[in-house]
């Protein structure tokens, strides 16, 4: 069976740095095998950890995601992550927009740089995907045909798993990135392709009614183990149907090989595990 992890980062020396220290004073204080836990796990953070870490699980390829809040680093990490596929063919390299940011031009870029998708973090990057900024990227975006993966956040759910958190959303104001959201944007952007991390909604997989039956909207499986019962999963798989469902760990953030096997005891058929192992993403990417 191929094997693609859809979900995977690495970080530039500086900014892993920074993180650290920000996940230090965020989640510290909670043990480390908690699955509601911020933490960078196998070693990681670095495009050579992360490229052994894909050895070590057995994938066959993997999907490399850049995040940066800033709109100004938009451009040079695209060049990075186009970069860092010329030094490891397993390598597949996302890019990254900011609805703040330079669109037009970051856009040209990408397509310029051969970048297969686009990453967007509302939550890190501050947006909204209600916004007009938003609504116009995605307008531009929409006819280059690649699939924008979403990193997903239903702040109710986030707050309950993890009330110490309570008082940074509230002091800094953090949105999410809600099932809701994403089905309006879907609706109003019929021939963009998105894909909604973690399940389709971050803690809100109670919240999913609207995603299920619109056919440019994917789910990958990251970062979900531990924090959903497998029977519960399968449900979501098989409603939502494999052919729209993407495995990816988020790696580092998950120990990939814990998270392979994990996926391997999924009670789900051969044909739906290996559908949603690489054929749903190679379809999406034009690939099969």
């Amino acid at each position: 069976m191929t094997i693609i992890d859809a979900h995977t980062h690495a970080f530039l020396p500086e900014d892993l740095e920074v993180l650290s220290q920000r996940l230090t004073l965020l989640d510290d204080h909670l043990p480390a095998d908690n699955p509601h836990k911020w933490q960078i796990l196998d070693g990681g953070g670095t495009l050579e950890a992360l490229a052994a870490i894909m050895e070590r699980a057995g994938v066959d390829r993997y999907v490399l995601l850049p995040v940066s809040g800033k709109k100004d680093r938009v451009a040079d990490l695209n060049r990075w992550a186009a970069s860092a596929a010329v030094d490891d063919p397993r390598l597949i390299p996302f890019g990254l927009l900011h609805p703040q940011g330079q669109v037009a031009q970051d856009l040209e870029l990408l397509l310029d740089l051969g970048l297969k998708g686009v990453k967007l973090h509302p939550f890190i990057q501050r947006f909204s995907l209600d916004d007009p900024a938003s609504q116009q990227m995605l307008s531009l975006l929409e006819p280059s045909g690649l699939p924008v993966l979403l990193d997903t956040l239903f702040i109710e759910g986030l707050v309950r798993a993890k009330p110490h958190l309570d008082w940074v959303v509230k002091m800094f104001n953090f949105g999410g990135c809600e099932a809701a959201q994403i089905a309006r944007a879907a609706k109003a952007h019929p021939g963009q392709k998105f894909i909604a991390a973690h399940g389709g909604s971050l803690y809100g997989w109670d919240h999913l009614d609207p995603l299920y039956d619109l056919d440019n909207v994917y789910f990958d499986l990251s970062y979900l183990m531990g924090l959903l019962e497998p029977p519960r999963l399968v449900q979501i798989i098989r409603r939502k149907g494999p052919e729209r469902v993407i495995y990816g760990s988020d790696a580092p953030w998950r120990e990939a090989s814990a998270f392979r096997q994990w996926f391997e005891d999924l009670p789900l058929s051969p044909g739906e595990r290996e559908q949603i192992a690489s054929g749903t993403l190679l379809s999406l990417l034009g690939q099969a």
